[in-house]
């Protein structure tokens, strides 16, 4: 019975050591990608004119063990990747597409980066210059990783490829809550019921400024470029509105805004902005260019955003509200 329960127990000694043996030994196969792969939204701080905005894209290795060689990735552009999200999307409606961010808002550093040695994670630097950019449209900056050394792209085509959409943003930007009305201008009030929306958002055109689309008018309409309208908040607590398109007769008639900030009272590291704005202005709908409706709106529009104090970047302490 001692030499049964001896083998015994060499033969659970074996299979033990056996064990802790394959825990030292890789469990999956390592695999280069994007740590934000697929379709990722990246909001910036919009800056003045010039002014270079750096972006850092992570690229990570895959493994249960930990990476002792550097690794070096060279990252491409995958235009056709927007054609097939597209369509995908949007179909027919080509107007809503997304567009390829050109060339002029931005430029790497290099295309290349390396994970180093001890690490997991290496980072691309990709600068953004976005003076200019007119956010009628969307954009896409469409990336894939093209090649590395030693190991290979991952085999899920999703975790190789980042398909970027910049959002950038100033002080003013976002979804604003409207409790203005919209009213025919040829009728007496009373004698009609009031146009509503219950939101509008707003994008960025500079430090200062931000653009909406005028009254009721749909914001993936075909034609919204047309009721695009420019408001520009100044120092002295008012607001310049704007349309560069003369064929709605665009007219201001009030603009004043007001800017409060407090902590949240349940969680006390967001600090809570709220930009009120009142606005009226005057507008012609030209859907039909031989009968224009005549509109005027009226009211207040009121942005409300949350920034976490407690993270160093601007870029990741505002929570954009969407």
């Amino acid at each position: 019975m001692k030499k049964i329960y001896y083998l015994i127990g060499v033969l659970l000694l074996a299979v033990v050591s056996a064990c802790n043996k394959e825990w030292e030994d890789e469990l999956f196969t390592k695999y280069v990608a994007f740590a934000n792969n697929g379709v990722v939204k990246v909001a910036v701080k919009y800056k003045e004119k010039g002014g270079n905005i750096p972006v850092k894209i992570p690229i990570i290795l895959s493994g249960s063990t930990a990476n002792n060689e550097n690794v070096r990735v060279t990252v491409a552009l995958d235009k056709d990747t927007i054609d097939n999200l597209n369509f995908d999307r949007f179909r027919l409606r080509q107007d809503l597409y997304f567009q390829e961010l050109p060339a002029d808002f931005y430029s790497f550093e290099s295309m290349t980066t390396t994970i180093p040695s001890g690490s997991n994670t290496g980072y691309l630097t990709l600068n953004l210059k976005l003076d200019g950019i007119d956010l009628v449209n969307k954009y896409i900056l469409p990336l894939k990783i093209e090649s590395t050394s030693p190991y290979t792209p991952s085999t899920m085509k999703h975790y190789k490829k980042s398909l970027i959409t910049i959002v950038p943003f100033n002080d003013y930007s976002g979804k604003y809550s409207v409790a203005g009305a919209v009213w025919d201008r040829t009728k007496p009030e009373n004698q009609q019921t009031a146009l509503t929306v219950p939101f509008r958002n707003t994008w960025v055109v500079d430090e200062k400024s931000v653009f909406f689309y005028a009254g009721v008018s749909e914001e993936e309409a075909m034609d919204r470029a047309n009721y695009k309208i420019k408001a520009t908040f100044n120092a002295d607590g008012t607001v310049t509105l704007s349309s560069d398109n003369p064929a709605i007769n665009f007219v201001q008639k009030q603009g004043r805004y007001t800017v409060t900030k407090e902590m949240d009272g349940v969680l006390p590291y967001l600090e809570k902005t709220i930009t009120s704005a009142y606005l009226e202005y005057e507008y012609d709908d030209i859907t039909n260019p031989d009968f224009p409706l005549k509109y005027r709106f009226a009211g207040s529009m009121l942005l409300e955003r949350l920034k976490n104090i407690q993270i160093p970047e601007e870029d990741q302490q505002v929570q954009i509200i969407e």
